[in-house]
């Protein structure tokens, strides 16, 4: 009889530090200011990216500083394209409203992205969604330059 990977993971897996997550946090929380502070002389790329550990790292000083600033760009990038759409979701995350949430999350989900379980938490739905946008930019930032530029 075989057993299924989750009969067989480790209910305590033996390296596992119940800590970790929260050091995460808290590091993030406590170096997310600094790295705002460079925004002005970031590509919007790597705004962007800046914008998402915000949304997903929130402090009562860095989401309404954020989401003034990613509202100048949204005359700049429309809705339908792939910046304009990820620009207004992580708007949508910055307001921490879990019905409007849910609802752009499903939208995009099903026009662009690779969905998650539908009875998974409104949150963990939209940061796997983000997930997929910033991975999608990032690679935009990986790629060579074009000779001349």
């Amino acid at each position: 009889m075989r057993s299924s990977a989750f009969e067989a993971w480790p209910a305590n897996p033996q390296h596992a530090d119940p800590d970790s997550e929260a050091r995460a946090c808290n590091a993030v929380l406590l170096h997310t200011p600094d790295l705002l502070a460079r925004w002005s002389g970031e590509c919007f790329a790597v705004r962007l990216a800046l914008a998402g550990l915000a949304v997903v790292f929130p402090t009562d000083r860095t989401l309404p500083a954020l989401t003034a600033r990613l509202h100048t760009f949204t005359n700049q990038h429309p809705q339908g394209t792939d910046i304009g759409d990820y620009l207004r979701f992580v708007l949508v995350l910055a307001a921490q409203d879990d019905s409007q949430t849910l609802a752009v999350t499903e939208k995009l989900t099903d026009a662009y992205w690779t969905g998650t379980v539908r009875g998974a938490p409104t949150r963990a739905r939209a940061l796997h969604l983000l997930g997929q946008m910033l991975t999608r930019v990032g690679a935009g930032l990986t790629r060579p330059a074009p000779i001349g530029q």
